[in-house]
C-alpha cells in the first residue's frame, strides 16, 4: 500500500493578522516540496456521528486481509520505529511472564514479545485477524476470538487462567465503544501491581475531520489546526482509500484525553507514565523542509499510557 501524504488542501492559509507588518513577496515562488506523511488508514468518510451504542460486530473482520499485508511479521514502520519500542519498554515483561494482548489484530505484539521469551495470549473480535495471527504464531503465542468488552468470559470459555502478569491494548482503544467495560475487563485480567500499556492515536492532535496541517506564509511555519476537541464523536475511516480493493471502512471513536484518564481511574488503573510519540518520517528537502521538520517534532501522532492495577477498596 502506498503511504498517504498530507494533501495540498491541508495547507490552508492562517487568517491574516491585520496589525502585522506584511513581508514583501518573494521574487518567485519555489516549487512545493512533498509534504510530511502521516500513517495510512486515516482518510475519514464525510460525516462523524455522535457516540451512541456499542458496535454489534467488528468491521475489522472485512479489512483483515489488507491489514495483515500492511503489518506483515514485524509491523509497518510506525509499529517498528515508534509504537512497539515504547510498548515493550513500558511493559518491561520478563521471560517466563505472561502478557495478555487485547485487541491483538494479527499478532504483531505477540511476535515481538516471543522474541524476548515472553508468553502471550492475544484476543481479538475478528476471526479473520485471529486466523492470520495463528498462521504466523510461534510456540510462545496463543490466540482466540473474543470481545474486549467481555474479556473474562472469553478467556474462561477457552479455559485460559487469569490473572496475567501484564496486558497491552495497542492501537485499538480508539476503536472500542463503550470504553468503560473494555478497561474494567482489562484490569480484571491482570494481577494487582501488573501493568496495562495503552497505545493509541493521540486524541489531542489527530482527530478525524477535526485536525489538519496548515501553512503560515507570514511567519514561515507549519501549524496544526484543530476544529474541535471536547466533543466525543464516532467517525467512519476508510482503511485503504484510492485502492481498487475493497473500499471498506472502520469506525474511530474520538474522545478527549480526560475521558481516557478518568476511565482508567474508574477501572482502578493508576496512570504512572505517559509517552507521546512524534513521527519519524520526513518529507523531501526543499524550501519548507525546516518548518515541516520542526512541526513533525512538535506534534505527536501517538500516545502511550502506562497503568498499574490497584487493589480495589
Amino acid at each position: 500500500m502506498t503511504e498517504s501524504r498530507f494533501p495540498k488542501r491541508n495547507y490552508e492559509p492562517r487568517p491574516k493578522n491585520r496589525g502585522a507588518v506584511k513581508r514583501p513577496a518573494p521574487a518567485r515562488t519555489p516549487p512545493e516540496p512533498r509534504p510530511l506523511r502521516e500513517p495510512p488508514a486515516v482518510d475519514p468518510l464525510p460525516i462523524p456521528i455522535p457516540l451512541t451504542q456499542p458496535q454489534a460486530h467488528t468491521s475489522w473482520d472485512q479489512q483483515a486481509s489488507w491489514y495483515d499485508r500492511l503489518q506483515g511479521d514485524a509491523g509497518d514502520d510506525f509499529y517498528r520505529e515508534l509504537i512497539l519500542p515504547a510498548v515493550l519498554k513500558r511493559l518491561a515483561a520478563r521471560a517466563g511472564e505472561r502478557v495478555l494482548d487485547i485487541s491483538c489484530g494479527q499478532g504483531v505484539l505477540g511476535r515481538a514479545l516471543a522474541a524476548t521469551g515472553v508468553r502471550s495470549v492475544g484476543v481479538d473480535a475478528s476471526p479473520a485477524l485471529i486466523e492470520a495471527a495463528r498462521r504466523r504464531a510461534g510456540e510462545l503465542e496463543g490466540y482466540l476470538v473474543g470481545d474486549a468488552r467481555a474479556l473474562i468470559q472469553s478467556l474462561a470459555a477457552a479455559s485460559i487462567a487469569v490473572p496475567f502478569d501484564h496486558a497491552a491494548l495497542v492501537m485499538a482503544l480508539q476503536d472500542l465503544d463503550p470504553l468503560a467495560p473494555a478497561l474494567a475487563q482489562a484490569a480484571a485480567a491482570i494481577a494487582v501491581g501488573g501493568r496495562l500499556v495503552l497505545a493509541m492515536t493521540h486524541p489531542c492532535f489527530r482527530i478525524p475531520r477535526r485536525s489538519s496541517w496548515g501553512w503560515d506564509d507570514d511567519n514561515g511555519v507549519q501549524y496544526r489546526r484543530l476544529d474541535g476537541y471536547m466533543s466525543a464523536v464516532a467517525a467512519p475511516i476508510r482503511t485503504h482509500p484510492g485502492q481498487k480493493e475493497g473500499g471498506g471502512s472502520t469506525t474511530s471513536f474520538h474522545r478527549p484525553l480526560s475521558t481516557y484518564l478518568n476511565a482508567c481511574g474508574q477501572a482502578h488503573l493508576a496512570v504512572v507514565a505517559c509517552d507521546e510519540l512524534c513521527s519519524h518520517r520526513r518529507g523531501t528537502r526543499g524550501p519548507k523542509f525546516g518548518a515541516e521538520d520542526r512541526a513533525a517534532r512538535e506534534f505527536p501522532l501517538f500516545i502511550v499510557l502506562t497503568c498499574v492495577r490497584l487493589q480495589e477498596e
